[in-house]
């Protein structure tokens, strides 16, 4: 007599599935990968950078004067300070190009761009009896910063040189290559921008003696990109 039990074939016990050991190398050649990738992008901006800084240096240096000390602060020198209005910048037009009536031909430009407290044009004594290869020089002191960092967006190319003065005012130096006052349009629309907020906080109650602001707040990458060119 067959027993009731039902018969068991060796095949159909399920084998389980043997561990799979998870192999890392993939996910390290991508994280590898990446990294390369991310040095590479930093390596050329680092290159970038310090190519835009030789382009904009002025050869031969300026001559400072006496108990002076000029100090060139890179393309990107300014980077974190924002910009002023223009006719809050009481800046100087000297003439480093050897070319006659460039100061007075510049200073007029400065004026339609909205700078107001443009001095007189004068030749620049840095470069007595010399020429200045180069778009030029922007020469302020610390409490100077925010006025060159808004003359910086009328020329990219300006040079930027720290000399230690202590007022707020800044020298703008023009050199052989200056073709003229010529933001670009994202320049443009921020000078606007700063010239007509301060026309609207000139002669109000409440405006920017009250608050103590002295400029609107302009985007960092606003300004970046604004200042992009090939020098």
């Amino acid at each position: 007599m067959t027993s009731g039990s039902g018969w068991i074939g060796h095949g159909s016990s399920r084998k389980s599935k043997p561990y799979r050991k998870y192999r890392p190398l993939p996910a390290l050649i991508v994280i590898g990968l990446l990294g390369a990738v991310s040095v590479f992008v930093w390596l050329n901006v680092i290159v970038r950078n310090s190519d835009l800084d030789d382009a904009v240096r002025c050869e031969p240096p300026a001559s400072p004067p006496q108990g002076t000390v000029y100090t060139s602060l890179g393309h990107s020198g300014l980077g974190g300070t924002a910009p002023i209005p223009p006719d809050k910048v009481a800046v100087t037009v000297l003439n480093a190009s050897g070319a006659r009536n460039q100061a007075a031909m510049t200073t007029e430009a400065l004026r339609t761009l909205g700078f107001d407290q443009v001095g007189e044009p004068a030749n620049d004594p840095a470069y007595d009896k010399r020429e200045a290869v180069c778009h030029g020089q922007i020469r302020f002191g610390e409490n100077g910063e925010a006025a060159a960092r808004t003359l910086s967006l009328v020329d990219p190319c300006f040079e930027l040189v720290r000399d230690g003065r202590k007022d707020a005012s800044v020298d703008l130096a023009i050199g052989t290559t200056f073709t003229g006052v010529g933001p670009t349009p994202e320049a443009a629309n921020i000078l606007e921008e700063l010239t007509a907020w301060s026309q609207q906080h000139r002669d109000t109650g409440g405006g920017e003696q009250a608050t103590g602001e002295q400029a609107p707040t302009i985007a960092p990458d606003r300004i970046t990109e604004a200042r992009q060119a090939h020098c």
